[in-house]
């Protein structure tokens, strides 16, 4: 018997743009038990919110979901793998990684000088790219946590991704940013990674 899961998926393989209640009518099953799938379903990155539709009154948009890419298959997740492989044996991994996150972040790296100010639209940045970015003050400097990894399947394979993301963030945040916890892959699906200002005097750091 398949999945609930694999049966969402298989629905908008042939209906795309379809909404919680579709699914859920669909499959016969709860709009609360479709929305607990999907949020995992998009945690993985195997389907996209790539719509809204009017309620028809009062309320909020109705989201529309998709299969993402990989999930109607394509080659693109072997070509990274391969760049990033090509990136971690050239002589300067470094200096391509900050060219990248340059590329990236673009003129966001022109954020405000107020702190408060560049912090919140560094994390509107991030959360715009599916990271669920949130940060929080600490007296050496803020903490950011991201509780989804874009780059979730090329991350367990290649800690470059990490390493991009410790630049792209120091870009935003205007300051150096080390990732201090990494995310337990397959245990707590919704572990973030924390990242924060170096401290020299904490010498307990994840080693690549």
């Amino acid at each position: 018997m398949q999945s609930t899961r694999s049966r969402i998926l298989d629905y908008l393989e042939e209906h795309p743009r379809s909404s919680t209640a579709e699914i859920s009518r669909y499959l016969d099953l709860t709009e609360s038990n479709i929305r607990y799938h999907l949020d995992i379903l998009l945690e993985r990155g195997q389907i996209l919110i790539t719509d809204k539709r009017s309620p028809g009154g009062a309320g909020r948009p109705i989201l529309l979901y998709n299969l993402a890419s990989p999930a109607l298959g394509d080659n693109i997740y072997p070509l990274v793998i391969h760049l990033m492989d090509w990136i971690a044996q050239s002589n300067h991994p470094e200096e391509i990684l900050q060219e990248l996150a340059g590329d990236i972040v673009g003129q966001e790296s022109s954020l405000p000088a107020n702190r408060i100010k560049r912090y919140n639209q560094a994390i509107e940045f991030l959360d715009k790219r599916h990271y669920r970015a949130s940060w929080e003050a600490r007296a050496e400097g803020p903490q950011v946590s991201l509780r989804h990894c874009p780059y979730q399947d090329l991350a367990k394979l290649n800690p470059l991704i990490c390493q991009l993301d410790e630049h792209i963030l120091t870009m935003l945040f205007g300051g150096e940013m080390k990732l201090t916890q990494r995310r337990h892959f397959g245990k707590d699906p919704f572990s973030p990674c924390i990242f924060n200002p170096p401290d020299e005097q904490i010498e307990k750091r994840l080693k690549f």
